[in-house]
Order: structure tokens, then C-alpha cells, then sequence
């Protein structure tokens, strides 16, 4: 009886483990969480978000759109780059009430770490430059 607990013990643990990141999976592994540094800095420095405690709310991300990656930035190790588009609400002084805000960034992996850098702004729907 001992012996079943054990082997059911371990397949419970095999099917828990992580599992290797194939094709996209690995291609954008760690994008989501450089999407949330970028908003923890928009909290922190923004000043719609820190005119009052709660000045930001309802981030969102309305789109990503995968930009070509020349031959130059393959042989820098770049393997992936798109454009992010982020939509939330700060906070307006001067009409003391929320408002819509917008921001860009392309984000761009190399050597298995992302890069962020601003970019131009970016139609929401479809994250193709304006």
C-alpha cells in the first residue's frame, strides 16, 4: 500500500513540475511579467497615478503587435520584438476625475531578457503605428 502513495505521490509531482516552453511559448516566455514592471513604473512615476493614492485604475493592455526583426538585431541575439499598447484611467486634478491615458513601448528579447523602449503611438485595435 506504501508503494501505490509513493508512485501516485510522484506522478502528482511530475504532472505540477514545469514543463519546457516550445515554438511561441518560449519565443514570449517572460513577457508578461516585463508588461508588469512597465505598469508598476507608470504607477510610480506617472504623475496622473501619483497625484493621489489610488490615481491610477483599470490598466489594461489592448494590444501587442510583433514587429520583424532585421537581420542587424539577429545577429545582437534579438529573437522576439513587439509593440505593447496599455490603456488605464489616471487621475486629472484639474477636473477631479478620472481620465483616460495611453502608452507604448516595444519590447524587445535578447539573450533571453526583455528590453523596453518607448515607441510611437500605436492604433489600439490593431497595434500598426498611426
Amino acid at each position: 500500500m506504501q508503494r501505490v502513495w509513493i508512485l501516485a505521490a510522484a506522478a502528482l509531482l511530475a504532472s505540477c513540475s514545469p514543463k519546457a516552453k516550445s515554438g511561441a511559448e518560449a519565443k514570449y516566455d517572460g513577457l508578461d511579467e516585463a508588461i508588469l514592471a512597465w505598469r508598476q513604473q507608470i504607477v510610480t512615476t506617472d504623475t496622473a497615478c501619483t497625484a493621489k493614492a489610488d490615481g491610477c485604475q483599470s490598466f489594461e493592455v489592448r494590444c501587442k503587435g510583433e514587429r520583424e526583426i532585421a537581420a542587424t538585431d539577429q545577429a545582437k541575439g534579438v529573437t522576439a520584438k513587439l509593440v505593447v499598447a496599455m490603456r488605464w484611467e489616471g487621475w486629472e486634478e484639474v477636473r477631479s476625475e478620472y481620465r483616460p491615458v495611453s502608452g507604448f513601448s516595444e519590447f524587445t528579447k535578447v539573450d533571453g531578457d526583455w528590453l523596453r523602449a518607448a515607441t510611437a503611438p500605436v492604433n489600439l485595435s490593431t497595434c500598426v503605428s498611426s
